[in-house]
């Protein structure tokens, strides 16, 4: 995010966890990496989630798969939050409590402070907090959605999901009839596509009308007749069309990639989906939303290199400033050979991205 906003309380962090993942955890151990950088301390480095059966799984081996991307970073403080139904009464022991006092003491063997690890029964008002170190020690979450964070989130123009499901429910495909209509209509645009790539005219107005179907789709308009949509999706499957769209000009730009192509992605076949997932995962992820790009990753079936590369990227957790040097120089480079016009560089300005880095290491809930 381009805004800093701080968070001191311990029901408060607990509370922004939806944020940080994109999402609402349910069933989850979640780790919060808080940094001790200098230059911007105590900023929250890394935000990683497994399922909460996870954590049957070796402690030393779950420790290291949860911290490995930070080993290398200064690290302040590590908080541990277990999301799931409470015990029947206040005094029973806390849900995994032995797995999770054996994880901590992995984590600290590692070199690490944990500072706290609580557990909520959920993310609602008024929700209980308590810790697994000090029972003594517990609290209640404000409304996860009434607070500075959540209004710094919505004003930056991200949405956090209710749950993970439903950040996957953009990749369902779309009703098989329409999906056998368009693909006379994305076989045709497919070899006029290739063919475009010789015509420099052709080239042009090809890119012209994805920048407009972009644009559109930054605000909310997406295409609904078929030939453009097969127009489009030929435009995305094609390569150098596919990296000649790339945008970092602006965030909302970015948005309109990965909205465009997650929507066109429900009406494409095999190897196009592939290379719409592609594209999606990769601008959401130059939005600072590795969740919802590991989840387009997964959407393809197709081992494209460019969706092979978007994968080890969402594993690997580099950071998305550098990527966005890349893709922009890419992009214009592809442009400039398609249109025969001179490429121009220039420095892609920050997009806004969640608060530090996101690690979504299961599919389930």
């Amino acid at each position: 995010m381009t805004r800093t906003v701080k968070i001191g309380a311990m029901a408060d962090i607990f509370a922004a966890v939806p944020h940080l993942l994109g999402f609402v955890p349910h069933r989850s151990f979640v780790l919060i990496v808080v940094g001790s950088d200098p230059l911007q301390p105590n900023r929250t480095e890394m935000v990683a989630r497994v399922s909460l059966e996870q954590l049957a799984e070796d402690p030393t081996a779950l420790a290291q798969q949860l911290t490995h991307r930070v080993l290398d970073r200064p690290v302040r403080e590590i908080i541990g939050l277990a999301v799931c139904p409470p015990p029947p009464d206040t005094d029973s022991a806390l849900p995994y409590r032995t797995e999770i006092l054996a994880l901590t003491h992995a984590i600290r063997q590692l070199g690490f402070c944990v500072n706290e690890v609580g557990h909520v029964p959920d993310f609602i008002e008024g929700a209980r907090w308590r810790s697994y170190f000090d029972k003594e020690r517990t609290g209640q979450l404000p409304d996860p959605f009434a607070t500075p964070l959540a209004a710094a989130v919505v004003s930056e123009g991200f949405v956090t999901a209710r749950s993970r499901g439903e950040l996957a429910s953009a990749f369902i495909p779309a009703d098989p009839h329409d999906r056998i209509r368009l693909e006379p209509y994305i076989a045709s645009a497919l070899r006029q596509s290739r063919a475009d790539q010789a015509l420099p005219n052709a080239a042009r107005d090809r890119l012209t009308r994805a920048d407009v179907a972009i644009a559109a789709a930054a605000n909310g308009a997406l295409p609904t007749q078929d030939v453009e949509i097969a127009d489009l999706i030929a435009t995305f499957s094609v390569e150098p069309f596919r990296s000649a769209t790339f945008s970092v000009d602006s965030t909302d730009l970015l948005r309109g990639v990965q909205g465009l192509t997650t929507y066109l992605w429900r009406f494409a076949h095999e190897p196009c989906a592939s290379h719409l997932a592609a594209v999606a995962g990769l601008h959401a992820y130059l939005l600072g939303e590795s969740v919802r790009a590991g989840i387009a990753a997964n959407a393809g079936t197709v081992c494209l290199p460019l969706l092979v590369l978007l994968r080890r990227i969402v594993d690997a957790q580099l950071p998305p400033q550098e990527l966005r040097v890349v893709t922009s120089e890419g992009a214009a480079e592809a442009r400039a050979h398609l249109t025969g016009l001179t490429p121009t560089s220039a420095e892609p300005p920050a997009t806004a991205d969640r608060a530090g880095e996101t690690a979504d290491h299961l599919s389930p809930e």
